[in-house]
């Protein structure tokens, strides 16, 4: 709902994260329909990624597994509750 649990509006939630080559990257999604990736270099220091780093071939792969495997997990999730009759 864009609230944190004080009810204040918070600025993105994360989808996923991954490493790669030592960085920490993390994908986020701020409240308006928005998505940009966020890196985290050896230091700890948070940084959008720029867009170089997104034409990366190694970067994109990573993206798309994440992208894939998360999906794949909530199409599981999905089927396991259809399967006990529960509903979402």
């Amino acid at each position: 709902d864009g609230q944190d649990i004080d009810g204040l509006p918070t600025e993105g939630v994360e989808i996923t994260c991954f490493h790669l080559d030592g960085s920490h990257f993390m994908i986020y999604t701020p409240s308006d329909p928005l998505l940009f990736v966020a890196v985290k270099d050896g230091n700890g220091q948070l940084q959008i990624a720029d867009d170089d780093l997104l034409e990366d071939p190694a970067v994109i792969s990573a993206i798309d597994e994440e992208t894939e495997f998360n999906a794949l997990v909530e199409e599981e999730a999905a089927l396991l509750e259809s399967l006990l009759g529960k509903e979402r």
